[in-house]
Parts: C-alpha cells; sequence; structure tokens
C-alpha cells in the first residue's frame, strides 16, 4: 500500500454528506467493471451482492459469474446439480457467452457478506 496525504482523505469528512450508492440503478456492464477493477474493496463485495441479486452467481473453479439463460430451463435438475444452458461473463472479451454447462451447486460461490459498514443505509445497496 501507498501513503496518502492527509489532505487527500476527505471521505471520512465528507461521507455523511453523500447521497448512497444504488447499485440496484445501475446495468450489468458497470457491475462487472466494479467487480473486476475495484480488487480488494468493498465496492468488489458490494457489486458481486448486487450480481448476485439479479441472480448471477460466481463459480470457484471456472472463476467466472454464470447465469441461466432468460427462458431456458435446466434440462436435468438435482439437488447437487442441474445441467442447461448458461450466460458465462467473459471478462476477456466483455461479453456474455452461452454455452451448455454441467453446474454443481458446490462450486458456486455463497451470496457475499457486505460489511456492517455499508449497511448505514440498506437500502441503497439493495
Amino acid at each position: 500500500d501507498f501513503h496518502v496525504p492527509s489532505e487527500y482523505l476527505t471521505n471520512i469528512h465528507i461521507r455523511h454528506k453523500l447521497a448512497p450508492i444504488k447499485l440496484n440503478r445501475y446495468g450489468e456492464d458497470l457491475l462487472f467493471f466494479m467487480f473486476y477493477t475495484a480488487t480488494q474493496d468493498v465496492l468488489q463485495l458490494a457489486a458481486a451482492a448486487e450480481l448476485y441479486n439479479r441472480d448471477w452467481r460466481y463459480h470457484k473453479e471456472e472463476r467466472v459469474w454464470i447465469t441461466r439463460a432468460p427462458g431456458m430451463e435446466p434440462h436435468v435438475k438435482t439437488n447437487t446439480y442441474e445441467r442447461g444452458t448458461y450466460y458465462f461473463f467473459d471478462a476477456q472479451g466483455w461479453r456474455k457467452v452461452a454455452k451448455e454447462f454441467h453446474l454443481d451447486y458446490d462450486k458456486l460461490e455463497d451470496r457475499p457478506h457486505l460489511p456492517a459498514t455499508l449497511h448505514h443505509n440498506p437500502a441503497a445497496l439493495a
């Protein structure tokens, strides 16, 4: 990490005056941008939580975001997996790619937990 002069640390003095960030108003492109560029930051968690709210799931082994293709039910669905058509978010090409996939539920990341400091206005991120 780097030393930041105190005069640049204005957030602690004005944060109570700023309008809350309402991620539910933003498009998926911006949420993915926040997730991939705000690494190790609370905004990354907040973007992940909003993507989760929109039925995107992070696949731990593939290391990609995945969601069911709209209007497509899985061909096979059990308690532990499902097979069907899913959209994968390709961060390199910045696009959604549809493909058939066998999805094991235990390989999906759980819902992100936001720190309590971010919940000063819970409706802001929901």
